[in-house]
Order: structure tokens, then sequence, then C-alpha cells
């Protein structure tokens, strides 16, 4: 098992309530039928997708939860910040084998990116639509 990388939308009636009280995040990620998680292709992505005005691997701020996170607290990105991402990443990813050696997991499996990269696309158009926020997760 490896590090993981998910995303959870927050939708607009949630958001005020996310930031003034960070810890709920829990409630947040109990729903996992609204998240998306693009197991360990995070780190080939983000080497593939560095150049784009929102960091959509890294990026965001940090949610001070209260909670232990092995890798790094969650990180909000507001949903001015998802518009401008979903706007922003291609339609079909660039890839590159090159930058995607030797990093974690270490493959550079177009396919397994190619896959994931499409969900990530999706998921960012329907919160871009939707008016929502996101939140990164590292687990």
């Amino acid at each position: 098992m490896g590090i993981t990388c998910q995303y959870l939308n927050v939708r607009p009636e949630e958001i005020e309530t996310l930031l003034r009280w960070p810890q709920r995040i829990d409630e947040i990620m109990e729903d996992v039928e609204r998240g998306l998680d693009i197991d360990q292709a995070w780190d080939g992505l983000a080497a593939l997708l560095g150049d784009l005005p929102v960091n959509v691997i890294f990026g965001g701020t940090p949610l001070e939860t209260g909670h232990e996170f092995a890798y790094g607290q969650p990180r909000y990105l507001s949903p001015e910040q998802v518009a401008v991402a979903a706007e922003s990443l291609p339609g079909v990813l660039t890839y590159d084998g090159t930058a995607v050696t030797g990093v974690y997991p270490g493959t550079d499996d177009e396919p397994y990116y190619r896959h994931h990269y499409a969900a990530l696309w999706d998921f960012f158009s329907r919160c871009a639509k939707n008016g929502d926020a996101v939140v990164v997760v590292l687990l």
C-alpha cells in the first residue's frame, strides 16, 4: 500500500462551515461517493501538470484540522481556484514518459496516468460547474 491522493468536493453551502471549523473535514471524508481517488498517480500527474496556474496536486490553503495526517494537512482550493483549474486542465493529457520516470510510484504506464487524469479532469469540471470548492488529501 502506498500514498494515495483523494479529492473531496465541498458544496457551496458547506464552504463557510468548513473554513470556520476545519476539524469537521471528517464529515466530508465519510461521504466517499462524492470524492475522487487518483490512487498513486498523484506524483506523476504533478510532474505532467506542473505548468497549470493552479496546482491541483499540491496547491491550495492548508486546513488546520487538528487531526494528524501522515502526509500533511488537507489543502483547500476555493471555488474560484477550482474554476481556474478546470479551465486550464487540457481535455486530453499531454503525456511525457520522461517526465514521470523516477516519480512515485515509479511507473511510466501511460494508460494508468491517462485513466486517472481523465477522472481528475471530469471531477474538476463538475465541481467548477456546481460552484464547489475542493479539498485535496494525501493519505
